[in-house]
């Protein structure tokens, strides 16, 4: 049974409102919708002006989830290496406390039982431990403090990844703030435009009534029509590292969605040959004709990607 797919995103739907209006516009007073807009006090001008407002604060929400995940990034790149050599400068440690290990505890490092090192699983926690880590350090006179043969073996700065994390806590932070500003926005877009997308349905359920079969007539309002027997449904796909997938059955008018943190790129049919169309993350890519069959690549080294894409079953 055809049925429209209804656009995913604001900027397709906005692209939608401009021409149901076009459309309606040209017909003038022979305009199918005149009884419908009237009857539901729908003024398309209106909602046009809402649309230009909406994607206004969509364009800033879109540069602050960037921006959180680019301060993720910058955090990431600050506090994982020296983690790693911190649990390095731990072991080392147990090595010489070897016949009382909890000697580690004035080191702000926590000790079960016996001689297991647990660490703390969150990121606050662990920047604390690093910290008071590297005061005990640092207390000690110079040359004096019995992780010094470690460091300069390992040719180790403590100074320099104390700095390190107190980097990557303020990074933390940026990203927690930004992301916040940018849930923010999401609520004062949804609060203005969604009671148009309703309206943008709503039309769409009238001249699927109206025309019937004649499902032309509808794509005349820049809907797109689906006549497939199979529903499409919205399939979230999750990529590895480096890696890639084939998505097929894409729905024309779907969209596939970034829903990761960095970019994934996207290439029609069924290889990674020639440029990719890089989608951002929290970014939508409306499917044209032709690219029922794509590729995503996966580009980064440390994080999954997560695709979502309207696909037929």
């Amino acid at each position: 049974m055809a049925h429209i797919v209804f656009p995913d995103g604001l900027i397709a739907e906005q692209k939608l409102l401009i021409a149901i209006n076009t459309k309606h516009t040209t017909d003038g007073t022979a305009s199918i919708l005149i009884v419908y807009l009237t009857q539901n006090g729908i003024d398309l001008d209106k909602a046009e002006l809402i649309a230009t407002q909406a994607v206004t604060i969509e364009t800033s929400r879109v540069l602050l989830y960037n921006q959180s995940g680019n301060y993720n990034q910058l955090r990431d790149l600050s506090y994982y290496p020296v983690i790693s050599r911190l649990k390095g400068e731990v072991q080392y440690l147990k090595s010489i406390y070897k016949t009382n290990p909890k000697e580690l505890v004035n080191w702000s490092i926590n000790i079960e039982g016996a001689a297991k090192v647990v660490y703390p699983v969150g990121f606050a926690e662990m920047c604390a431990t690093a910290t008071s880590f590297f005061a005990k350090h640092l207390s000690y006179p110079a040359g004096k403090s019995p992780l010094e043969a470690f460091l300069i073996q390992n040719n180790i700065d403590i100074d320099a990844d104390n700095t390190a994390i107190a980097s990557a806590i303020d990074y933390n932070d940026k990203a927690i703030n930004a992301a916040a500003q940018a849930e923010s926005l999401t609520q004062q877009r949804n609060i203005l435009w969604n009671p148009y997308v309703k309206h943008l349905k709503g039309i769409g359920d009238f001249l699927m009534n109206f025309y019937g079969a004649n499902t032309k007539g509808v794509s005349n309002y820049g809907y797109i029509v689906d006549n497939s027997v199979a529903k499409p449904k919205l399939v979230t796909s999750k990529i590895m590292v480096l890696a890639k997938t084939t998505l097929k059955g894409l729905v024309l008018g779907g969209t596939v969605t970034n829903n990761g943190v960095e970019d994934a790129h996207l290439y029609k049919g069924k290889t990674t040959a020639g440029n990719p169309i890089i989608i951002k993350p929290g970014e939508k890519y409306t499917i044209p004709k032709g690219y029922s069959t794509v590729t995503i690549s996966n580009p980064s080294a440390t994080n999954k990607a997560v695709i979502s894409a309207l696909r037929i079953a």
